[in-house]
């Protein structure tokens, strides 16, 4: 039989135990819509008691934290009035302070100091209750002793430290909460919230005539029993099931009547509209078989394609098939494919993040290494400096070569100090292990202050400095904002050219109570994608100068000393030669190496004497001690500070050998290497602070001979001045 035909078959089968499964469903229908309308009331009357405890929460929060006032503490009313109005401020609730026999230290609603009439007995009772259970918790409605309006409060018992005890209440008005009922419900539904003497507390409904009004019998008991659907007529006579729901915080309870009549109404509707379906599908059952074979051979036509689209993620639209299986099947298939397609999408996703994160792993590892590398490069000068006016001494020197050695190693052991100080200092400020102490200070006059101790020491000599400032005062630690303004005037003038300018403005800033500190340069910028982590520790820009490089910790320093004293800061830069600008907003203030060498000649080389060694170093001290040293093995020493110097002596003198600097103010040491490697004959000696494996292989691979870590010992410059065939 064709398939027309067994749905025909089976459409006469099947329609006597619809039929008589019809009256059944409808029935059970009909009790599913009204328990349905139930469960509704139900929710509604539990967010009703949940937004009245969200309220209160808050009051009772907000009361706990005046509580902590030291001022309370120790019986200044009339600043801890000021404290809890700034408290309520923008807010519905007003506090009041009693005394434990009720009488009022003051009320919020009023000015301090307004006297108080004589407490109601009630208000007594209220007051010894509280004290005596010690605890926090919410008041029934009451009448307020001042407005004489309708009140809840959150009371909180409080003891002095003169061993006083009071009440501390937060209060709120009765019609205050009345506006917080739900608004989008039938105009037929009524809302109520009754404390816990039953008492009306809000009422959706002509809440005036109703407020502090009892509910019938009925109602009451259903009020006691605290959850539940009761059946009750409205105090205007209408009956009504109602949904009550009681808080655990107040022990209010909120009801939610529904009319029966629009109860058994709206089932009855959905009753009706299910039983005309049943029929019309009974009645166009025979014709529907007939039809529903075309549509069941389409359906899956439909389904199939759907199925083998899910191999390619890609689905049809959905259609109505018109039947429910298949309509259930095709909503199974649809769910699979746009779990497999956001599985997927999460899974790059995740490959994403997992990219991310592997980038910003390596990032920070080079921001490491980077730190590290210029940290060594850092100490490697002053300690090579050190050891060579160590050695120098041990060889006996004296007179104005010995003093000289004992200025180098005064000089750069408070070098290496102020290092290792900076490094300890920027520790504690990140890690907010600081104490700040502000106070009220100019800020234009501290910023004319450092750019006058900048210029003395000369780290703005270079540049142009201007300097557009307007008297405004701030709440500040003097010395840390020093260190603030020191470090991004200092920033600038690494980053920025000789003959550039620096601009430093102080305003009052456009938002309010902040001023703004403005740090402006027309240097080298910050490349785009440097401009993110500029704020980050150990992450800078490549300087001009890679002897001002500095260890990558300022601008980290600067942000979290700011932040520390509730400002913020920001920088924006156009990109590479376009300059940046540092901008810093304050609150206003308001009115109220290494020990010394092995002895000279341990290793038993000999010197060649008379050897001409060209020494480029741009380090004075260590350049001054090298010189000594090698002069003092019988070799003629030239002398060079920068690049394009020694290029010029190596012409004009012909050296046996030069030590180079790698990091040198004009040119880079592996320049002069592959320079100097042209007129042949000169061992070439690397002599720099950089010694990981990578600095090794990239000297070698720039010519030179010998790779030399500072700080150089005197039995390595021996050797190296010793050897008759490069060392590779």
């Amino acid at each position: 039989m064709r398939v027309r035909t067994h749905l025909a078959l089976l459409a006469a089968v099947v329609f006597l135990p619809v039929i008589l499964g019809s009256a059944i469903a409808i029935r059970l229908l009909l009790d599913a819509e009204r328990q349905a309308v139930l469960r509704g009331m139900q929710e509604l009357a539990r967010a009703t008691v949940l937004t009245m405890d969200q309220e209160l929460t808050a009051a009772l929060a907000s009361g706990q934290a005046l509580t902590t006032s030291t001022s309370l503490f120790r019986g200044d009313f009339a600043t801890f009035y000021s404290q809890a109005s700034n408290a309520n401020a923008g807010s519905r609730r007003h506090t009041a302070l009693l005394r434990a026999d009720g009488d009022e230290v003051f009320n919020t609603i009023r000015p301090y100091g307004t006297a108080t009439g004589e407490p109601k007995a009630a208000t007594r009772q209220r007051v010894r209750s509280v004290l005596d259970r010690a605890t926090p918790g919410v008041s029934d409605l009451i009448v307020g002793n001042v407005t004489g309006n309708y009140v809840v409060s959150a009371q909180i018992p409080v003891a002095l430290g003169d061993g006083r005890r009071l009440v501390l209440g937060q209060w709120l008005y009765a019609r205050d909460l009345n506006r917080m009922l739900p608004q989008d419900v039938p105009a037929s539904w009524l809302i109520t919230v009754f404390d816990r003497g039953g008492s009306t507390i809000a009422r959706n409904q002509r809440w005036a005539e109703h407020v502090a009004g009892k509910p019938r019998p009925e109602l009451m008991a259903g009020l006691r029993a605290g959850a539940g659907i009761v059946r009750s007529d409205s105090r205007e006579g209408v009956p009504m099931y109602a949904a009550v729901a009681r808080s655990p915080l107040s022990g209010w309870t909120a009801a939610v009547g529904v009319p029966v009549a629009e109860l058994e109404a709206t089932a009855a509707h959905a009753v009706s509209l299910t039983a005309a379906t049943l029929l019309c599908a009974v009645a166009l059952a025979c014709l529907g078989a007939l039809l529903f074979a075309r549509r069941l051979l389409r359906a899956t036509e439909y389904l199939g394609a759907a199925t083998e689209g899910m191999v390619d993620g890609w689905l049809p639209p959905p259609a109505d098939l018109r039947i429910t299986e298949l309509n259930a099947l095709q909503k199974v298939l649809h769910a699979v494919s746009t779990r497999l397609i956001r599985l997927d999408a999460a899974r790059q996703r995740h490959l994403a993040e997992a990219e991310a994160a592997r980038s910003l792993a390596e990032a920070q590892n080079r921001a490491k290494d980077e730190f590290l590398a210029m940290l060594g490069h850092e100490l490697r000068n002053p300690l090579g400096a050190i050891s060579s006016a160590i050695a120098l001494i041990q060889m006996g020197a004296s007179g104005q070569a010995a003093e000289r050695a004992h200025q180098i190693i005064g000089r750069q052991s408070r070098h290496l100090a102020h290092l290792v100080d900076e490094l300890l200092d920027a520790n504690r400020v990140l890690s907010g292990r600081v104490t700040l102490a502000p106070v009220p200070l100019d800020l234009a006059a501290a910023v004319r202050d450092v750019a006058l101790t900048l210029q003395t020491q000369g780290t703005t000599a270079e540049h142009t400095v201007e300097l557009d400032l307007a008297p405004v005062w701030v709440c500040a630690d003097p010395t840390r904002l020093q260190q603030v303004i020191g470090n991004l005037v200092e920033n600038a003038a690494k980053y920025t050219q000789a003959g550039g300018w620096i601009r430093v403005s102080v305003r009052r800033a456009a938002g309010p109570d902040m001023a703004e500190l403005v740090v402006a340069d027309n240097g080298k910028g910050i490349d785009p994608d440097l401009l993110p982590r500029i704020w980050d520790v150990f992450v800078q820009g490549k300087v001009l100068s890679r002897a001002k490089g500095g260890l990558g910790i300022g601008l980290a320093v600067v942000k979290s000393l700011v932040e520390q004293q509730h400002g913020s800061v920001a920088v924006a830069s156009h990109g590479p030669q376009q300059g940046s600008t540092f901008t810093v907003r304050l609150p206003l203030a308001r009115a109220a190496f290494a020990g010394p060498g092995a002895d000279s000649g341990a290793d038993g080389v000999a010197v060649a004497p008379g050897r001409r060694v060209l020494l480029v170093e741009d380090n004075d001290d260590l350049r001054d001690m090298t010189c000594a040293l090698l002069q003092s093995r019988g070799c003629t020493v030239m002398a060079a500070a920068d690049g394009r110097s020694a290029l010029a002596l190596a012409a004009g003198q012909r050296p046996d050998v030069a030590f180079v600097d790698i990091d040198l103010p004009d040119i880079s040491g592996y320049e002069v290497a592959r320079l100097l490697k042209r007129q042949g004959g000169i061992r070439l000696v690397a002599v720099t602070g950089y010694g990981q494996p990578d600095d090794v292989r990239q000297a070698l691979a720039a010519g030179f001979d010998l790779h030399l870590k500072k700080p150089v010992r005197l039995e390595e410059l021996e050797r190296a001045l010793g050897e008759p065939d490069p060392v590779r």
